[in-house]
């Protein structure tokens, strides 16, 4: 029995040691460098949701899944040394999702603008063309005018053949033709009105399209967030409505 003591007391020797050497893992920090700086988030080691700019960690080889609004998830290892700090550079790339509603956003407002913009011109244009045929109008009729003040009022007798035969018809003529413009632009005028007031209840119904950011999703899957009172569970839950 006393030849069994040394092996037990070696094999209680061995356990501590070992105890001893597990409880001495040293730690390392990472720094995080990531664009977008203000609104970056990340995961270390599937479990520990966190937000700092530096984090310090037991030291070898870490997971680190990263996010910001509108961007895509990057997964990636850190192998933590002890003593050290190591920096992780990265530039988060945009989401496919968001790529794709960037898109569409662009060719919804160019629609918009298209229904809008190019209508009130249209419009503008045509009412400033019946303002014109209005002046012509108004100056024809001043001018007949005249020629019947002128008329009544002429004691020449050339003058009075000179007005009845030649100067009243060719302004009658005149008048109306500027008549004609003037309620011709007049139906256009109010034509375009009508579209333009068409085009704008149209481009409402249409609707804006909108984001949803479906790498955020996949990141809040369950996560533990360290907080003063110790942290929080947060969880995420995706259904597919398509099928």
């Amino acid at each position: 029995m006393r030849g069994l003591v040394p092996y037990r007391l070696l094999a209680v020797l061995s356990v501590a040691m070992a105890a001893n050497g597990s409880f001495a893992q040293g730690t390392g920090k990472v720094r995080m460098k990531i664009d977008p700086e203000a609104s970056f988030e990340y995961v270390v080691d599937h479990r520990f949701r966190m937000r700092q700019l530096e984090v310090e960690l037991s030291t070898g080889a870490h997971h680190f899944s990263i996010w910001a609004p509108q961007r895509a998830i990057v997964d990636t290892q850190v192998v933590v040394e002890d003593g050290r700090t190591k920096e992780l550079v990265l530039r988060l790339p945009f989401a496919k999702d968001y790529l794709v509603y960037q898109r569409d956003l662009r060719r919804y407002e160019g629609q918009r603008r298209a229904y809008r913009l190019a209508p009130v011109l249209v419009t503008g244009g045509a009412a400033i063309y019946t303002a014109a045929c209005f002046l012509q109008l108004k100056k024809a009729h001043d001018q007949l005018e005249e020629d019947q003040a002128a008329y009544e009022a002429g004691t020449a007798p050339h003058q009075i053949t000179v007005l009845k035969t030649v100067d009243i018809p060719a302004h009658k003529e005149d008048f109306r033709k500027a008549r004609t413009r003037f309620l011709i632009a007049s139906g256009a005028t109010l034509a375009c009105a009508g579209a333009t007031a068409y085009l704008f209840h149209r481009s409402a119904k249409v609707k804006r399209p909108e984001y949803r950011d479906a790498e955020k999703i996949r990141f809040d899957g369950l996560s533990w967030m360290p907080g003063p009172s110790g942290g929080t569970w947060q969880g995420g839950l995706t259904w597919n409505f398509a099928r």
